[in-house]
């Protein structure tokens, strides 16, 4: 740190008495030669040296004002393309092509330690896979740290700038009071309603064992019962799905995939434009139209099976249509990709542990019952381990602002969102990162960009054991407690 005062303040005092600039202007003007081009390339390159003297003294007051409130400094990675960053682009997107990207960002934290910075096409990102930063981004200081940045561009070209995942402040309360009410217990318990869809998934699965790709009937399956659930309407994926179910479908699968890759390699991308992506996410927009205004003009979905339909409550508060339209595409993400992702990694597991596979079969034997309720299946102790290996479930204490506790969920070993991030909108603190061994705290600048990954977090084997990396669901008969370490867990107290 001593190092790096001295340093800027030595720059800055040269420059701050015109060594660079000022004879640099006197020689413009003396020169009678001189072209109109080369007084604009002088210009340009005063300019230059002037942004960079003003980074420089702005960098050394704010390292300065970190070490007198006792923050240290984090790691900074050393690119051979320091200006863009371009070597990092490159590597995430060899490992994003060989389907390792996950394992590409453990390999960095276990090389540069758990919290340091990078560049990402010209834009420094803080990355960090401490438990307690996490908690203080998404729980206890979340109001420095809007939904800005990398999650803002995955989410934004599908979502709509109105989505409960896409807004902060009055803008993510008012969309998080409309929608809570529409996910009461007595409906999202209701195993009942998706008891076709289940027998619709498992009338495709092959007899004859053959190979086929279970999470590709998952997401159909997932797909259709969110539609059910949403619009009153199936998409019918795993069955008979009309051309137009087919479509919102495909577009779907294309248009979350490519925002998300687009997020994931910079925020240049972001702002380039994609008529492909453009035109698929206004299918989808159509396609839930076209439901939305057949119950407005109805008066209800007219689904026969069952009183309660999405639409229909949320059309009882009278929201405009692109503002329902950004609502519903949120909850077919976070109900559909997540749950299949979830369902799949289980499976996953699984098929390489049949003692495991065993222990579940004897413990619904033991059940008796073909159909369990909500609240047999929360008694199932091994199910529940399973669970939570694949995706354990935490009690998070609400804030005195939520009325309602409630458990929410987060993969372990295969998490459906293996990265997130958020954006500092103030100068403010993060209790570790800083300092030679990343145990002191970290001072962040304004506009900063922390992103972490579930997928290292919840393999971190100082955490979890020496075993971090196998599925063993038995770890959790030790009554294991981990919540405070799960991105997910603590993003439910306050933004769920």
């Amino acid at each position: 740190m001593t190092n790096i005062f001295l340093f800027c303040q030595a720059v800055a005092s040269q420059w701050a008495m015109g060594s660079v600039l000022v004879p640099a202007f006197m020689a413009m003007f003396h020169n009678p030669g001189a072209t109109l081009t080369s007084y604009l390339h002088l210009l340009l390159l005063c300019f230059v040296i002037l942004r960079f003297e003003v980074y420089v003294i702005q960098k050394y007051i704010f390292l300065r004002r970190a070490y007198m409130i006792g923050c240290g400094d984090a790691v900074t990675i050393q690119h051979w393309d320091p200006i863009l960053g371009i070597d990092a682009f490159l590597q995430a997107l060899a490992a994003l092509r060989e389907f390792r990207l996950p394992q590409h960002f453990s390999a960095l934290f276990e090389r540069h330690g758990q919290t340091y910075y990078g560049k990402a096409l010209g834009r420094w990102i803080l990355l960090t896979n401490e438990p307690e930063n996490i908690k203080t981004v998404l729980g206890t200081n979340m109001p420095d740290w809007p939904i800005d940045g990398p999650r803002l561009f995955a989410a934004l070209p599908v979502l709509g700038p109105r989505s409960i995942f896409t807004t902060n402040g009055q803008e993510w309360f008012a969309a998080r009071t409309m929608m809570r009410p529409a996910f009461v217990r007595d409906q999202v318990s209701d195993l009942e309603r998706f008891g076709k869809h289940i027998d619709n998934f498992l009338a495709v699965i092959p007899r004859d064992g053959s190979t086929f790709d279970i999470q590709e009937l998952l997401l159909k399956l997932t797909m259709d019962s969110s539609t059910d659930f949403l619009l009153g309407h199936s998409t019918n994926s795993l069955v008979y799905a009309s051309p137009e179910a087919l479509q919102f479908y495909r577009d779907f699968e294309y248009a979350s995939s490519e925002a998300a890759v687009r997020s994931l390699l910079g925020p240049i991308l972001h702002y380039l434009p994609h008529p492909k992506l453009k035109k698929s996410v206004q299918r989808l927009r159509q396609y839930i139209r076209f439901y939305i205004r057949k119950v407005t003009e109805k008066g209800s979905s007219e689904t026969k099976d069952r009183s309660y339909v999405f639409i229909d409550e949320l059309l009882k508060l009278n929201p405009t249509e692109d503002y329902l339209i950004d609502q519903v595409l949120s909850v077919i993400v976070a109900g559909r990709d997540t749950t299949a992702s979830g369902l799949s990694a289980v499976f996953y597991c699984l098929a390489r542990h049949p003692d495991a596979v065993k222990r579940l079969k004897d413990e619904m034997a033991q059940l008796g019952v073909e159909n369990p309720t909500w609240e047999q299946l929360k008694q199932m102790k091994y199910l529940n381990n399973v669970i939570k290996e694949g995706e354990f479930y935490t009690y998070i204490p609400q804030s005195s602002s939520v009325l309602v506790s409630h458990f929410t969920t987060a993969m372990r070993l295969f998490p459906p969102i293996s990265t997130n991030s958020r954006t500092s909108n103030k100068e403010t603190i993060l209790p570790v990162g800083g300092g030679p061994d990343g145990s002191e705290p970290l001072l962040v600048a304004k506009g900063t960009s922390l992103r972490w990954s579930t997928y290292c977090l919840h393999r971190r084997k100082d955490i979890y054991g020496s075993d971090a990396d196998e599925f063993r669901p038995e770890r959790w008969e030790l009554n294991l407690r981990v919540g405070y370490v799960s991105p997910l867990a603590w993003a439910g107290v306050l933004r769920v």
